[in-house]
């Protein structure tokens, strides 16, 4: 065993589903729709559907919701937070 969860968001226009953090698992974030603004370590792009991102563990990270209707991605979160 190595823990992969994943989960799915609708993210409304304007929104962040958080403030910018950090954590020891490493992520993968796929954009289904929508457009978002996501920061990584300092380097901030706007990406659309069909964007993947890695995220490695402790890298910090946050994401907006800058375009005019819902964000739709997923979370791929690997590994434990010990």
């Amino acid at each position: 065993g190595y823990r992969v969860d994943l989960h799915e968001t609708a993210l409304a226009a304007g929104q962040m589903p958080h403030a910018a953090h950090h954590h020891v698992h490493e992520e993968m974030l796929l954009i289904r729709e929508g457009t978002l603004e996501v920061t990584v370590k300092g380097r901030t792009e706007r990406l659309g559907p069909g964007s993947a991102v890695y995220i490695a563990s402790n890298e910090e990270h946050g994401w907006k919701n800058v375009g005019t209707s819902k964000a739709t991605y997923f979370v791929l979160a690997f590994g434990e937070d010990k």
